[in-house]
């Protein structure tokens, strides 16, 4: 498959992501109350999952194809820790096992936005160089 192709549709997905990151970061998780954290979970989970793999799938091709395209591909499968931390706090405040790791919830989803945004931002650099 021809490289622009993949690029593009890595930072479409990327763009995707990246958004939902920072709206769930920065509205999503502020303003809803806990009772509703169970269903915004599933619903960002079934939305946003095909988006993740097609993003990971490209990510991948990506790296095969150009050395330059390792960064970003590392840059999202540490994302990927760090949004798989947020579900397994998000699941401990859904059935009330803690609520003192919302700290913690908070910094992983800091820390997420950061990488998405640095790995969007060379993407697009990137595309815009080549």
């Amino acid at each position: 498959m021809n490289m622009d192709k993949l690029l593009i549709t890595n930072l479409v997905c990327s763009s995707i992501y990246t958004s939902y990151a920072f709206a769930a970061q920065i509205l999503i998780y502020p303003l809803i109350q806990e009772r509703w954290y169970t269903e915004h979970q599933e619903r960002s989970f079934k939305s946003y999952f095909f988006f993740m793999l097609v993003e990971l799938i490209t990510a991948v091709m990506l790296a095969v194809q150009s050395d330059y395209m390792i960064a970003p591909l590392v840059m999202l499968i540490i994302s990927y820790v760090f949004m798989i931390l947020i579900f397994r706090l998000e699941e401990k405040f859904v059935t009330h096992i803690i609520n003192e790791d919302y700290e913690w919830f908070r910094r992983y989803g800091i820390l997420r936005c950061s990488i998405c945004l640095a790995r969007w931002s060379y993407l697009y650099i990137y595309y815009l160089i080549a």
